[in-house]
């Protein structure tokens, strides 16, 4: 359905292909004639096109409408076929890979998990009898799969399929797409998984039909993922996002006698992160011999001690927040975003902290936006990466 020359016959066929699906899918069910009306097409076209979208599965056919006012023969309604093929997605991290197979709604039809660090060294191998596992589960089989999409946990070079660097998997310019591709029989698709995520709540979640977009992603590390005008922003080689290297504090960040465990990591990123949390703690303690704080935590205990009324996890968390604020604050400001999503780990506390994000918001942005937490849960990596494939395959579901 490609044509090189944009005013040709064959574009504008296609450009209203996908015009009358993308009607029968957000007004469905809905009759041909109204199909017509709705577009300002003529009722030939529109027949024609629809028995091709017939031919090819992306529609069906129900039961007849109700009748007119006058009567007369009841039309053939048509719906979007969400199963005329499937996505699988793959939300690739540094503790587990998630993997899901969706229909074209985005519909979870299967889904399952698996501890990266354990399969390490054969992740794709361990991931291709996962995937087997869930064409099991859901009744599939390969001919059915449109494509597959990947978020990785380092910066990507989509149009290669590269992830150039992605530290908790050990990978330095890996050619995840190449390597993908040799062992399933389906397209696959990669991005970065903050780019993945912001693309799922465009599509299903918090930030769905938004245009300018921000997501910040806070867990064991820090990313963010941003739309403009509808469209991902990866910046010039691939680095756009990196907002774990924000300055929040100069003073601080002109010191030197940040703790050795930071080193490495971007100035944010040292103190929201899940890593700098526990560092953080840990100096806060020495202070303190009889804290009841165990001896192995986590970012998430400290979190919930400071909810409890734990003084010094009560400091410690406070300190997050603000430079959380200032981060927010900053992008606000840059991108002029219609919603500031949080994710990660981070955002199971969102409702707790919220409020003292947009008082920062109030007082040192240019502008205002809403803050809130994102809305897909465990499975929006999954959710994204499908939504990649839709959004590259190139198919009469293009731009849908």
């Amino acid at each position: 359905m490609k044509s090189n020359h944009k005013g040709g016959t064959a574009f504008m066929k296609e450009k209203n292909k996908r015009c009358v699906l993308r009607c029968v899918k957000e007004k469905g069910p809905i009759s041909r004639s109204e199909v017509a009306d709705q577009l300002q097409l003529s009722k030939p076209t529109v027949s024609a096109l629809v028995e091709e979208l017939l031919q090819e599965n992306w529609l069906k056919e129900v039961g007849p409408g109700s009748a007119g006012l006058a009567g007369g023969r009841k039309p053939i309604q048509l719906l979007f076929n969400s199963r005329a093929a499937h996505v699988i997605g793959i939300d690739m991290g540094g503790t587990k890979v998630r993997a899901g197979i969706c229909d074209l709604d985005g519909q979870l039809l299967a889904v399952d998990e698996f501890p990266t660090q354990t399969q390490k060294k054969s992740l794709l191998k361990a991931l291709k009898q996962n995937v087997e596992n869930l064409l099991n589960q859901a009744s599939l089989k390969p001919d059915d799969i449109l494509g597959m999409g990947i978020g990785a946990p380092g910066m990507t070079d989509t149009e290669k399929g590269v992830v150039i660097d992605a530290p908790s998997l050990s990978w330095t310019q890996y050619p995840l797409k190449k390597e993908a591709e040799a062992l399933f029989p389906w397209p696959v698709m990669v991005d970065n998984d903050v780019n993945v995520a912001v693309l799922g709540e465009q599509w299903l979640g918090a930030a769905k039909a938004m245009d300018h977009v921000v997501l910040i992603s806070i867990g064991t590390g820090v990313g963010c993922g941003m739309l403009i005008n509808g469209q991902l922003y990866r910046g010039a080689t691939w680095a756009a996002g990196e907002i774990g290297y924000m300055v929040t504090d100069m003073t601080k960040a002109r010191s030197k006698d940040l703790p050795p465990p930071h080193e490495g990591y971007g100035y944010l990123e040292q103190y929201v992160g899940g890593a700098g949390i526990v560092q953080s703690m840990k100096q806060e303690l020495k202070d303190q011999p009889d804290s009841l704080f165990p001896n192995h935590f986590s970012a998430k205990d400290v979190f919930q001690k400071a909810k409890d009324g734990d003084r010094a996890a009560g400091k410690v968390i406070d300190e997050v927040i603000d430079h959380i604020g200032f981060a927010v604050a900053n992008m606000i400001s840059i991108i002029n975003p219609e919603v500031v999503l949080l994710g990660g780990g981070i955002s199971r506390s969102a409702d707790w902290f919220l409020p003292r994000i947009q008082k920062t918001i109030q007082d040192f942005a240019s502008v205002s936006a809403p803050v809130l937490p994102t809305a897909l849960g465990e499975n929006l990596g999954v959710v994204g990466a499908v939504s990649l494939v839709l959004r590259e395959t190139e198919s009469v579901l293009k731009e849908l």
